[in-house]
């Protein structure tokens, strides 16, 4: 079956939904507590089925992710001359230096506090954090254009999975 990189994606997240639910269930109903001369209740759990269900969403899970990176590392993203993956590697960079950007932003370039013997002692950054703020927003824009740009990709290249 034929699918957008986005419908993969939101496939591998109901996949391991339902795998995570059949773990629940496996913990909740895998055993059963019962009272010296009482009867044992049964519950409707079956430790071979609920293996073999866990197996068969794990490898469905497998091909569809094997099937996107592939295809991540083939299909390029509009405008930036790089892949998928390429892409995603690069989104995390400049989110990590946004976050960089936006901690050296936020001091003022010189300040001053008296210390707890009443000293004056003055703080100067050796960066202009208004420079540092600038290239913030830069940044963001590149992230921005970037997001875009693989959601793009993501919403127009497909991948064959099996059903």
């Amino acid at each position: 079956m034929k699918m957008c990189h986005s419908e993969a994606m939101k496939l591998i997240k109901e996949l391991e939904e339902k795998k995570m639910l059949a773990i629940y269930n496996e913990g909740s109903r895998s055993r059963v507590s019962y009272k010296e001369g009482e009867a044992m209740k049964p519950t409707k759990y079956d430790y071979a089925a609920t293996r073999k269900e866990i197996r068969q969403i794990d490898e469905k899970i497998r091909g569809i992710k094997h099937a996107l990176a592939v295809s991540n590392s083939r299909v390029k993203v509009d405008n930036f001359n790089i892949t998928i993956g390429e892409a995603l590697v690069y989104l995390a960079q400049l989110n990590g230096e946004y976050s960089r950007l936006s901690e050296l932003s936020r001091f003022d370039k010189l300040s001053r506090r008296i210390t707890a013997n009443g000293v004056l002692e003055y703080t100067e950054c050796l960066y202009d954090p208004e420079e540092a703020e600038r290239e913030q927003k830069e940044v963001y824009g590149k992230i921005c254009k970037l997001q875009i740009a693989i959601d793009r990709a993501n919403l127009t290249n497909y991948i064959e999975v099996e059903a």
